[in-house]
């Protein structure tokens, strides 16, 4: 694994970019469950992936990353008469 600016945050078209590859993996690699321990090994960061309920919390708690943005999926729209 490249260690090449572990030590800076993601800019915004990188977190685009995660958060798009992020959906493809859970859809196809994500079977019933994964648990993950990633980042700085001296100050892990524990990750749960599942397809059941929300292990802690209500599933209202959760949110969708840029879910309050519109995404468009054509080039017209049904309110603009195309």
């Amino acid at each position: 694994m490249h260690k090449e600016r572990h030590d800076e945050r993601l800019s915004d078209d990188e977190l685009k970019l995660f958060i798009q590859y992020l959906h493809r993996f859970a859809n196809h690699d994500v079977d019933i469950f994964l648990n993950l321990e990633v980042g700085d090994p001296e100050f892990p960061v524990y990750v749960m992936f599942g397809r059941d309920y929300p292990p802690i919390g209500e599933a209202s708690d959760y949110h969708r990353p840029f879910a309050g943005r519109r995404q468009p999926t054509s080039t017209t729209d049904i309110d603009d008469g195309g």
